[in-house]
């Protein structure tokens, strides 16, 4: 994305952990395959026996990266809530890398927020947050994320965002439907976790995640992104 100048993106597309959000297969146990499709997108899936299968495709603009998740419960148990568990990590730019969350926004209440504004829980891990989305479950109801023990009052917007120094461009992440968001001031890495709902055994269901890199005011970003989403191919 050295278009907007922004090049401190790790990859955004395979999500850490994916399935139950009571039990989620993490990355390391599904090993995907990719291939690239004649249209410029990526394509990947992975699966795990008995437990779920899922495909990923990955399409790019010029500051935009979209991922489109489809996931299929093949186990023999519901899934009460799903997710797809998705980071993007600004550690190794130093123009972004916000350890402090200085420059790491939120929308709550339906106002921007720093995240250095919204309460904190301190849970085993310090540098952990994470906080519950509107029209999603509260955090202490996902497994996922109870068992952080870090989950605040508060609840934002799907999406989480952190400026540049210089306050003239941003990155972003947001999924719809989002589930939770997640932020470790460790790795000044941001994640907007999409949900896919209850999902009985057999059933499949698809969420997007889209990771901008723009120039751009927060609020401008904001406006953007809404209309994006209320596109008929969003």
């Amino acid at each position: 994305m050295r278009e907007t100048g922004v090049e401190c993106a790790s990859d955004p597309c395979d999500p850490e952990a994916i399935g139950d959000a009571a039990r989620p297969v993490w990355y390391g146990d599904l090993k995907p395959k990719w291939e690239a499709r004649e249209d410029g997108a990526w394509f990947s899936q992975g699966a795990k026996e008995g437990e779920l299968s899922y495909t990923l495709l990955v399409s790019s603009g010029p500051d935009c990266v979209t991922s489109e998740f489809h996931l299929t419960n093949l186990s023999s148990r519901p899934w009460k809530q799903s997710l797809a568990f998705n980071c993007f990590q600004c550690a190794h730019d130093p123009a972004f890398r916000d350890h402090d969350c200085e420059r790491t926004w939120v929308r709550s209440g339906g106002q921007f927020k720093r995240l250095v504004e919204l309460p904190r829980v301190f849970g085993p891990r310090p540098a952990v947050q994470l906080y519950s989305v509107e029209g999603a479950p509260p955090g202490k109801d996902i497994p996922f994320v109870a068992n952080f023990q870090a989950t605040p009052d508060a609840v934002a917007e799907p999406w989480m965002a952190i400026l540049s120094r210089d306050g003239k461009r941003l990155v972003a992440t947001v999924s719809r439907p989002g589930l939770f968001l997640f932020q470790n001031r460790e790795f000044a890495c941001i994640h907007s976790a999409a949900g896919f709902g209850e999902l009985r055994p057999g059933q499949s269901a698809v969420a997007v995640n889209k990771t901008y890199f723009v120039r751009a005011t927060l609020a401008a970003w904001h406006r953007r992104m809404q209309m994006d989403f209320s596109k008929p191919s969003a």
